[in-house]
């Protein structure tokens, strides 16, 4: 796969968030984060838990699944899809927002993937107008 592709920065990026910087970027009760063996529990963002900590962090993937079945989050996804539906935002608008909160080095990023990740914004951007 191209590393200038779309699918190899978003699988490159996803591998480079760590479950605390992830939960402290979405900044919904990060202070309840609690590891668990393997895995970290936090109140889900998505559904807006306050009780359980139905989310559940997987570090040796970097995935996440909620444990409420009513919860869209209900599913095995990576940590970029988490971030989607908790802003509310397409998967180009999401990677932007991750590479402005923790700049390019933090993923890696060289300057071919970061105009790719432009162009990609550009276009959920006319689309949005249109």
């Amino acid at each position: 796969m191209d590393a200038n592709s779309y699918p190899a920065i978003c699988a490159q990026m996803n591998s480079a968030l760590e479950i605390r910087a992830l939960v402290n970027f979405l900044n919904y009760q990060p202070e309840k984060l609690k590891r668990e063996g393997d895995i970290f529990l936090a109140m889900c963002p998505i559904h807006r838990d306050t009780v359980f900590r139905t989310l559940v962090l997987n570090p040796r993937n970097n995935t996440y699944q909620c444990r409420y079945q009513a919860c869209p989050g209900n599913h095995a996804a990576d940590f970029l899809d988490l971030v989607v539906r908790v802003q509310r935002v397409t998967l180009p608008e999401a990677i932007d927002a991750l590479v402005k909160h923790f700049g390019p080095s933090y993923f890696r990023l060289n300057i071919s993937q970061l105009e790719t990740i432009a162009g990609l914004l550009a276009m959920v951007r006319e689309e949005n107008q249109g």
